[in-house]
């Protein structure tokens, strides 16, 4: 085999296991699909794609390869296994799209649509898309047929919001796509192992850029600091007494997380995009709970998914709630608490009937919950007293003096926020914890000096449990709202608080720690002006039977015990933020400028690799390059070329005879020609004669 040849063949085997990993990765990784074995779907994906690599090198190279791959699909087929593992999948992600479309899905299984793995439709995928690669590069063709195959699974993640694939993966897809489609012209010319070999850093390196300029909601950037410090340039400053709840880096995300990484949080930034809104029929603080996490490691917050609890409280008519979402949630906001009793399932409310617009009719605690707060009466099936060993003890020696001569258990609760809310100062520009601290909570308590909602909630959650009282961390949004009045929530009202059971009320009570700086003006300062809590004891009834959240405008009552909003403040004295529009104008123009860079960059080296063949040959050579140019040239304009300008091709190829410069000239004035006639068709006609061809 020629050493082109095998470096065709390398090429395409690298092509083939970048493209076929990206979008294995992504459907796996955004459907949160089962797979018994990445490692054996990888093999499979590097076997095909050396085969096919080797097979398509050969001129009868296709018909092994069909025919081992129709052999394999058959066999796996008539085992069975095939068949309910590709069922199982497209019931799965149908499943997914009913949630967000309400299509309907696709069910010829009898099994749940979350069970069963995936592990062939992924092979079978990888290995179609390694054929597809492998056919394109060896055979010199466009990249027109795996591309569209790519997109296939690209566009099954990023139709639905709540299925975002994982970044690298995402990218192995993407630069995949652009390489090949940046060379699809240079191929067809015998040009396209010198302009993949071009083309590859440049992309890797401008592609890499873009990911960690823009990274999506819940990645992790690498270059945080230099991102930070450029994005302070367009945010308006923080007003004083509205400093509105921080971002981490790993943004706070509409729908609710099942594991909360302590370990990685560091600065936080919120999203300004409206979350929801909110019409409340009283004002005053407005806690909507999401999700509540009762497994503690040291370093994360995970669900128990198996519990199934009543959420609901009888006491003081605080009126109704109206909540209309901007998107279609897996759960229900609830806030504190509903008139009917709602079952709970793994810490949340289950959105069965996928709804974005929902009202419930509110109860606040009983007057003087506080005297009923005392008994034994357990909680429920959670971990709620659950610590590692080591923090258990630890947290009690800090318990020691903090709790002297504090005998109820509000005293007792109020006097862990109190120490927890004054151990450290509000900012969200807190850092990551140390990684050698182990645990999270002890890390803040002593060596913390700034925190935002996330430290103190998890902080209080663990003490309250080493000094024996049931406790768990709850995320959700807070805001004040004016009684009546419609308020808009966004990722700035994302919140984390602490909730402790109350035996005597059988019911949870919301215990604020963070300090009052770092809560939405009106917001609660201690346990008297929090609103009411919720009921949690173990229900009987199945989740179908659960009921149904309805508008029930009732008349409120006690009125005057809901807190008030204060008048909004003016924005300290400094500095002139430039508008937010500046900013996202500057993102669109650096992107669009990168992109334009990217196709001129590999139009100019096609073209410059182009004219140096055409220069550093003889007349006989440079005239058959010109032919094949003329080629192209004439079939984008529908064409045939000249037939004098073919004898003097043949000439110049078969015959000894060199051509002058007079018969080159004519190569050379009929491209002029063919060039000025591609300038005068349509715009979009240009820019792929241009991009694609690197014709004009």
């Amino acid at each position: 085999m020629k050493a082109d040849k095998i470096l065709t063949a390398v090429i395409a085997f690298v092509l083939a296991m970048v493209l076929a990993l990206g979008a294995v990765g992504c459907l796996v990784t955004a459907f949160d699909l089962r797979l018994e074995s990445f490692k054996n779907v990888i093999f499979w994906c590097a076997l095909g794609a050396f085969l096919c690599s080797l097979f398509f090198s050969f001129r009868h190279g296709l018909l092994p390869a069909a025919v081992a791959g129709a052999i394999w699909i058959g066999y796996q087929w008539r085992l069975g296994a095939f068949g309910q593992a590709l069922w199982q999948l497209i019931y799965r992600i149908t499943h997914v799209y009913n949630q967000a479309y309400h299509w309907g899905v696709i069910q010829m299984v009898d099994t749940p649509w979350d069970a069963g793995t995936a592990d062939l439709p992924m092979i079978t995928l990888g290995l179609l898309l390694t054929a597809a690669v492998a056919w394109t590069v060896c055979r010199k063709k466009s990249g027109a047929l795996p591309v569209c195959l790519s997109l296939i699974p690209l566009l099954l993640c990023v139709v639905v919001t709540d299925t975002v694939p994982s970044e690298p993966y995402l990218y192995l897809l993407l630069l995949g796509q652009i390489l090949l489609t940046l060379t699809g012209g240079a191929r067809r010319e015998n040009q396209g192992n010198r302009m993949t070999l071009y083309a590859a850093l440049p992309v890797i390196l401008a592609l890499g850029t873009l990911f960690l300029a823009i990274p999506k909601e819940g990645y992790v950037s690498h270059a945080d600091d230099l991102r930070e410090r450029m994005s302070s340039w367009f945010h308006p400053l923080p007003q004083k007494g509205v400093d509105v709840l921080e971002s981490m880096t790993v943004t706070f995300q509409t729908a609710q997380p099942e594991t909360v990484d302590l370990a990685s949080l560091g600065r936080r930034r919120d999203s300004q995009a409206e979350v929801m809104s909110v019409t409340a029929e009283n004002g005053g603080a407005l806690y909507l709970r999401g999700q509540d996490y009762d497994v503690y490691d040291g370093t994360s917050w995970r669900i128990s998914p198996n519990r199934v609890e009543a959420f609901g409280c009888e006491g003081v008519n605080l009126g109704y709630v109206v909540v209309q979402t901007r998107q279609e949630e897996k759960s229900l906001y609830l806030p504190y608490y509903p008139r009917d009793a709602l079952s709970l399932i793994g810490g949340k409310y289950e959105n069965l009937r996928i709804a974005k617009e929902y009202s419930f009719v509110r109860y606040g605690l009983p007057e003087g919950w506080q005297e009923k707060a005392e008994g034994t009466r357990k909680a429920g099936s959670g971990n709620y007293l659950a610590l590692p060993e080591d923090t258990e003890a630890a947290a009690r020696e800090l318990l020691a003096p903090i709790l002297e001569g504090k005998i109820t258990r509000t005293e007792r609760a109020q006097a862990i926020a109190d120490y927890v809310r004054q151990s450290a100062s509000y900012s969200r520009d807190t850092g990551p914890m140390d990684p050698d601290a182990g645990d999270f909570a002890l890390w803040f308590l002593r060596e913390g000096e700034t925190g935002y909602c996330v430290h103190f909630a998890t902080a209080v959650t663990v003490l309250l449990r080493a000094a024996g009282m049931e406790a768990r961390y709850v995320s959700g949004y807070m805001k004040p709202v004016r009684a009546g009045e419609t308020e808009t929530f966004t990722g700035e009202n994302a919140h984390a608080w602490a909730e402790y059971y109350a035996p005597g009320l059988d019911t949870w009570v919301i215990l604020e720690a963070t300090p009052a700086e770092g809560l939405p003006s009106g917001g609660p300062e201690s346990q008297e002006t929090q609103p009411a809590p919720e009921t949690l004891s173990p229900v009987t009834e199945a989740p179908e039977s659960q009921p149904q959240p309805t508008v029930q405008a009732q008349p409120a009552e006690n009125t005057s015990e809901v807190p008030t909003i204060p008048e909004p403040q003016e924005p300290p004295e400094g500095r002139k933020p430039l508008p937010v529009w500046i900013g996202r104008t500057v993102t669109v123009l650096l992107i669009l400028a990168l992109s334009w860079g990217t196709l001129e960059g590999q139009r100019s080296a096609r073209l410059g690799l182009r004219r140096w063949k055409q220069r550093h040959c003889d007349p006989n050579r440079m005239a058959l390059h010109l032919w094949r140019e003329m080629e192209q040239v004439a079939k984008l304009l529908r064409q045939s070329p000249p037939e004098e300008l073919k004898a003097l091709a043949l000439k110049a190829k078969f015959s000894q005879h060199t051509l002058t410069d007079g018969e080159l000239e004519a190569f050379t004035r009929w491209l002029i020609q063919g060039k000025s006639a591609l300038k005068g068709k349509p715009a979009y006609l240009r820019l792929l004669y241009r991009y694609v061809f690197a014709e004009i």
